[in-house]
Order: structure tokens, then sequence, then C-alpha cells
């Protein structure tokens, strides 16, 4: 436990549900790491109550946030400015005090360069599955089209919002087919099989209509997973029934947060201590 007194800086991740975060260990870690006096905590917050919610953490001065489900877009119009970043994919996971309100930013998609960087994964020439539509979804969207893929068709619960998705990023596509369906349809409808699947799904069972679209994989396949921990049991049972090398979302909470704590502090996190306190975690 981190010695809190009266100078303690106080940081929290946001979200509904938010019991199975990971973040306070991590980000705990990285603060004793770093030697600042800063005590991160989760706090459930639901949907309707969000904007009281920063109104009054704001007001007791918590010098920042994380935010996941269901918060991610929702924040976009409740901070004072944005980054770049958050501006591009119309969605905020990390929020900064500051006097006259919050600054926002997006870190997911940051997070996911640094993932596929680690573990070796090349995008060019790959046909990417990507399953959801949501802020997490966006702001990996925007991160893979620079990186010019093949191919990237969207899949979300309803085929509006993935249409919404893809529709608003078809400028920025250039040369790469970005296509779009929704959940129900099963499977691409032209036939054409996945190298890569990326799952920014919130939920963490894999219903009927989702494993018809795992079962279009292309040999040599990869899935990552965002989710992590017991939230990604199913998604890891269903990959091993496909023969399909699956990561779950391991690296991009670590990544993702590493990005948090920079915009927050100004200072590079131990990433060393984050892996440690996540893996001593569970």
């Amino acid at each position: 436990m981190p010695r809190v007194d009266g100078k303690t800086q106080v940081y929290a991740v946001l979200g509904h549900p938010v019991h199975h975060s990971r973040s306070p260990e991590v980000q705990n870690a990285a603060f004793a790491a770093a030697g600042i006096n800063a005590l991160y905590v989760a706090l459930e917050v639901p949907a309707p109550r969000l904007d009281q919610a920063l109104a009054g953490l704001h007001a007791a001065r918590v010098m920042g946030l994380n935010l996941t489900t269901p918060h991610k877009e929702a924040a976009f119009s409740l901070t004072r400015d944005r980054t770049k970043e958050a501006e591009e994919a119309h969605t905020v996971n990390t929020l900064r005090w500051e006097p006259e309100g919050w600054r926002g930013h997006a870190t997911d998609g940051i997070g996911f360069l640094a993932w596929i960087t680690e573990t070796g994964i090349g995008l060019a020439d790959r046909r990417v599955l990507l399953m959801g539509a949501g802020g997490a979804a966006h702001s990996i969207l925007v991160k893979l089209l620079e990186h010019r893929p093949k191919s990237v068709h969207v899949v979300s619960r309803t085929s509006a919002r993935a249409e919404s998705l893809a529709r608003r990023l078809a400028k920025s596509s250039g040369s790469v087919r970005l296509t779009h369906s929704g959940l129900e349809q099963g499977g691409r409808a032209e036939g054409e099989p996945w190298d890569l699947m990326i799952r920014a799904l919130a939920v963490e069972a894999v219903s009927e209509e989702e494993r018809r679209w795992w079962r279009t994989h292309a040999p040599q396949a990869r899935v990552l997973d965002l989710n992590y921990g017991p939230r990604a049991e199913e998604a890891r049972a269903r990959a091993k029934e496909e023969r399909v090398r699956y990561e779950d979302g391991d690296a991009l909470l670590i990544h993702q947060g590493a990005a948090s704590f920079e915009f927050w502090t100004g200072q590079e996190p131990s990433l060393a201590a984050m892996r440690d306190a996540l893996r001593e975690s569970r």
C-alpha cells in the first residue's frame, strides 16, 4: 500500500463495471518506482453519472483519470480540450487535471502500436478483422490505417455502428480497403479470410454469432484480444479450438497505461515495475 498523507496526489480509473481493472496495481507500482507521492484507485461510475463524477473529481483536484467502458466516447465532449490523438479518434481514455478543466488524451492506439511492435507483428499486407466499434476500436483503427494493412473489416453488434466508424475514417483510409458489417451477418460476405483479428469487444463471452467470424481465419492467423485476465478466458479457449495464436490484452494495459502516466507526469514510467505488479496481481 502506498504511503498516504496530506500531500498525496490522487488518480483513478472510472468504469462500469470496473472491479476487474488491474490499472490500480499497475499505476501504483509506476508511481512508487518513480518516487511520486500518489495513489491510484478504481471508481465505479454508471454512465448517467459521468458528467457529475467528472465535475466533482475536478473540483476535488484529482490529478488524472483513466476511462474504461462505457465512458470513452461520452467523455470526449466533457473535456476542455484534447490532444491530436483524441481528436482523431473522437474518444478519450485519459484525462489530466488543468485549472480550467480536463484535458483529454487517447492512449489505446499508442498502446496498440507498442504492443504489436513488441510482439513483432507487421501490418503490411495484413487482412485485419476489427471486432468492435467503440472508443478503443476507434483509437486503434486510426493507428492501423497509418500503417497501411491490405484491408480492415469492422464488425459491431449493429451494422449501423460499424458503418459509422468506417465512414468516419474513410477519408484517411487511403489505399486500405475499409469495409464494415454487423455481427449478425456471421462472416465476411466477400469470403476473404482474415490474418489478424483485433478483438475490441467489452463482452467476455464469445457468442455463436461471433464464432462464425472466428471460423473465417487464414492459416497462421493471430488474435489480439483487448480483454485480459479472467475476462479473456473464453476467447483464449476459442482460439485454441481454432488453432490460431492468441494474446490477451496484458501488454496493451501496460503500454497504454505507460502513455497515460507520461501524459500526467511528464515522465516515462518503469515498464518493468508495471509488468511485475500485473503479474503479482494474478
